[in-house]
């Protein structure tokens, strides 16, 4: 799902009512919203959306959003942290979880892209879903990236199908690490010329 890179989103469409449906099973985005998005031990605000990464210096398109059923696997891995008041790195030995939850489609829509190589793509294995607003037609897109596993499914999706398992599938390693630590599903929401909306506020509007 390539697009531009953008430092902000752009506003839903005013004009627009949906119904749709949670991307997980994590269902606590209104009533502890703390423990609907993945964060680690030194970002809080790790898995939500707008400048929440490198001390506020690096946009964030997506909401990562933390799972329900995970396992601990009793083993620790390394990652560097930053301290922001100084700027300064610093590394730590965090310990590391695998994820089990399933992954929804949020509307009805067909399938636009579908990566099972985690290899081939920043997002590893993902799907991006491409939908329609009902009142003016445009087309708009959905991604759910950094899966398991891809569930097999004709093109056409309906609102709260099954599509994939939560994973941490990535082409960079660092990526992979990361998610050991703070497991999650990347979700994201654009237009047809890949502009970004803003995924917390889709789904506060339209869940």
């Amino acid at each position: 799902m390539d697009a531009p890179m953008s430092q902000a989103f752009i506003p839903l469409p005013l004009a627009e009512t949906i119904h749709c449906a949670w991307p997980t099973s994590n269902q606590t985005l209104f009533s502890a919203p703390e423990l609907f998005f993945a964060q680690t031990r030194a970002n809080a605000e790790y898995g939500k959306p707008g400048f929440t990464r490198d001390c506020g210096k690096r946009f964030h398109r997506g909401c990562d959003i933390a799972p329900v059923q995970v396992t601990a696997t009793g083993q620790m891995t390394r990652v560097i942290f930053t301290d922001c008041a100084t700027g300064q790195d610093y590394a730590s030995e965090e310990p590391t979880f695998v994820p089990q939850d399933p992954v929804f489609a949020v509307y009805d829509g067909v399938v636009s892209e579908r990566v099972d190589d985690e290899n081939a793509s920043d997002f590893g294995k993902h799907l991006v879903i491409e939908h329609r607003w009902p009142t003016s037609g445009e087309k708009f897109f959905t991604l759910y990236a950094h899966l398991a596993e891809v569930l097999h499914f004709p093109a056409a999706v309906v609102s709260g199908q099954p599509i994939g398992i939560m994973g941490q599938t990535s082409r960079i390693a660092d990526a992979r690490n990361w998610m050991r630590v703070a497991p999650h599903l990347h979700f994201e929401v654009r237009n047809a010329g890949g502009q970004a909306y803003d995924p917390v506020e889709f789904l506060r509007r339209y869940l």
